[in-house]
């Protein structure tokens, strides 16, 4: 897939099958991950990487609790549909560590592809009609192999922000 706003290769957004049973979240707000914790130097990393993603800028989100980072865009790079956002400009999420999980947007079947193949699950508040359906939570990653998937994703969801749809093929 190719980034129309700077031409750069990405690259492929659909994820592998993760390995072993998902981590217990919270089905009430706040929507966390309740076990499978990642090493704190792998939420560090995973927050590091993000924050140098092109146009994007950190910022306390005012979906989550007060340590969570929200990766939001300028408005000039904003030119995604309204459901590519969870809140104003935030695409995205960054939940601190222990817990370390990602609240994220994303396009279909990218998301549908996402949810089967065990690396994420649907936010509970969109079933009340408060987020898009493209309001997922995509699980911490437990390892380096784990932290390229997620990372992978969350490009996709910069790219769905920036009106950019991944080129998302039907079957994952």
């Amino acid at each position: 897939m190719t980034d129309q706003t700077s031409g750069n290769q990405v690259a492929d957004p659909f994820p592998p099958y993760r390995s072993g049973s998902r981590p217990l979240t919270r089905r009430q707000l706040p929507h966390v991950q309740l076990d499978q914790f990642p090493p704190a130097e792998m939420v560090g990393r995973l927050i590091e990487v993000c924050m140098s993603l092109p146009h994007v800028r950190a910022q306390e989100s005012r979906m989550a609790v007060p340590e969570t980072r929200a990766l939001c865009l300028p408005d000039r790079f904003s030119h995604g549909p309204g459901e590519a956002f969870i809140d104003d400009h935030e695409f995205c999420h960054l939940h601190a560590a222990p817990p370390g999980g990602v609240h994220l947007t994303l396009p279909e079947p990218l998301r549908r592809a996402a949810v089967a193949s065990g690396w994420a699950e649907q936010h509970p508040a969109v079933s009340g009609g408060i987020l898009p359906a493209t309001v997922v939570m995509v699980y911490a990653p437990r390892d380096a192999q784990e932290l390229g998937v997620v990372l992978r994703l969350v490009e996709a969801s910069r790219l769905f922000a920036e009106g950019v749809l991944p080129n998302v093929r039907e079957s994952a």
